[in-house]
């Protein structure tokens, strides 16, 4: 017996999608590296005498933080992995199980492009401000919103054009 994704072509959008998610989740994974790397040196300053722990390593790790939950969100979306209420489903007759996971997906779609006009209005609004510790541009905790809004947005267009339902 044959899976529907089996039996399903695929095409230039799958390819697309696929490669995009995976330059994406290899972004997450390079923040989540430098995360790990701040966290752990911020600690180990704490308690070793010959580490100093600069300020900076708590406010790196916040920004990657920020970055994470916002392009992370693409990931979970083309999976299918975001956060519904499934138990709606249980409850409403099966003919609306369908219309209610597109509407799902549109207003997913709809969130991400608020998160895109509104992070970039955020992000040129914020480029004089400066972080405290590292001395960096304000604007790049905004610019998160701007590249997960993308990421987010094709995905959801994405699960729209191969169903909502797989």
């Amino acid at each position: 017996m044959t899976s529907t994704k089996d039996t399903q072509e695929t095409t230039g959008f799958d390819i697309f999608a696929d490669r995009f998610s995976r330059l994406m989740i290899g972004l997450c994974v390079c923040i989540f590296a430098v995360m790990v790397f701040s966290v752990s040196y911020g600690v180990l300053g704490r308690y070793l005498p010959f580490v100093r722990a600069p300020r900076w390593t708590q406010e790196l790790a916040i920004l990657c933080m920020v970055w994470l939950c916002f392009v992370g969100t693409g990931a979970a979306v083309k999976d299918g992995r975001h956060v519904r209420m499934t138990v709606i489903e249980s409850i409403v007759p099966k003919s609306w199980i369908h219309p209610l996971r597109l509407f799902a997906y549109v207003v997913l779609f709809v969130v991400n492009l608020f998160w895109i006009v509104y992070g970039i209005q955020t992000t040129v609004l914020s480029q004089a401000s400066r972080m405290s510790a590292t001395g960096w541009p304000l604007s790049i905790t905004y610019l998160s919103l701007v590249i997960g809004g993308v990421y987010g947005a094709i995905m959801a267009v994405y699960r729209i054009y191969k169903g909502v339902d797989q």
